[in-house]
């Protein structure tokens, strides 16, 4: 009996990396209280304007100039992502959506360009706190997710949106961006994130530990104070191309610091206040106490961020 040949023929099916999807929930502190007090047009019109300068804020940092000057770089954010944001009541929820690219073949960059992608969340993010607490006195607690979502117009959907949006009313507790405890476990993705933090930013890393609860988070005043660092290599070589320009960027810093404290030591002064006026006792003392315990934490990551740096020791909140 004659045997058969049967042949297999095998395809290979060549799979595309994509990068890591980030999706933030950013909750707006003391908003209720804000909007609580609006009972006129004018208050509410007023208010409405705020929440359109931080959508505005949002669509500047994604503006046509910014993306040209993203295909410039080493890293071109926009031909990895596609940015989404929404607003709901007093929050707002931002994804950038990982797209698929043929030349991502390679997992090392995939994580190295997934950490690059959240130190410039970060830079954008700082952007829209400084606004909420130099327009309003309000500061923003929030939390971010790795996993899927996906925003369209006013809806938002996905695990990602869930697990961003319980890491910030679970986990944040105090005005903080964290860093759901799903993404630590990735351990490539920190290890790149602490390479990167080393190699551009003078060692001050993105994100830190809560010495109290482990939790990891934003470290958006490092950020901030690390454009001006002459400790990182590039800070220091972009001052020496351009003096006038890196004395620029110390202003902005400066000016950054000054503004938080300013806005920090109005806000704990308005809560003792009304600790002095509601006295010893009942649930309203108890409710204020919880809320100021949220406000000294804020001032002891100010006070800590700063600490060290002469010029700055000014804005030390008491």
């Amino acid at each position: 009996m004659a045997g058969r040949i049967i042949t297999v023929r095998h395809s290979v099916v060549e799979v595309n990396l994509k990068l890591l999807q980030w999706t933030l929930f950013i909750d707006m502190l003391g908003y209720r209280e804000v909007n609580g007090s609006i009972s006129t047009d004018r208050d509410a019109e007023a208010f409405i304007e705020f929440m359109e300068t931080n959508k505005h804020i949002l669509g500047f940092s994604n503006r046509d100039e910014v993306k040209e000057r993203y295909e410039k770089d080493n890293f071109n954010f926009y031909e990895y992502y596609d940015v989404d944001s929404c607003f709901v009541s007093d929050s707002i929820i931002i994804t950038y959506k990982p797209k698929e690219v043929e030349k991502l073949t390679n997992e090392e960059l995939k994580f190295m360009h997934s950490a690059n992608a959240l130190f410039i969340i970060c830079m954008r993010l700082k952007t829209i706190i400084f606004n909420c607490f130099t327009e309003k006195g309000i500061f923003l607690r929030g939390g971010i997710s790795s996993k899927y979502s996906y925003i369209k117009d006013s809806f938002a959907v996905g695990e990602g949106v869930i697990e961003a949006y319980l890491a910030e009313s679970s986990i944040a507790k105090s005005p903080r961006i964290v860093l759901h405890p799903n993404i630590e476990e990735n351990k490539k993705l920190i290890e790149k994130i602490n390479f990167l933090s080393d190699a551009m930013y003078g060692g001050r890393s993105l994100i830190q530990r809560d010495s109290q609860d482990g939790i990891l988070f934003l470290d958006y005043i490092g950020f901030a104070l690390s454009s001006s660092d002459l400790k990182s290599q590039s800070v220091a070589r972009a001052a020496a191309l351009d003096p006038l320009r890196f004395a620029a960027q110390r202003v902005v810093t400066d000016n950054y610091v000054r503004r938080h404290c300013e806005a920090l030591r109005s806000k704990l002064q308005e809560l003792n206040s009304a600790l002095e006026k509601l006295g010893a006792g009942g649930e309203e003392h108890e409710k204020l106490l919880r809320v100021l315990s949220k406000f000294i934490w804020l001032k002891e990551y100010h006070n800590r961020s700063i600490a060290g740096v002469k010029e700055l020791e000014r804005y030390h909140v008491a």
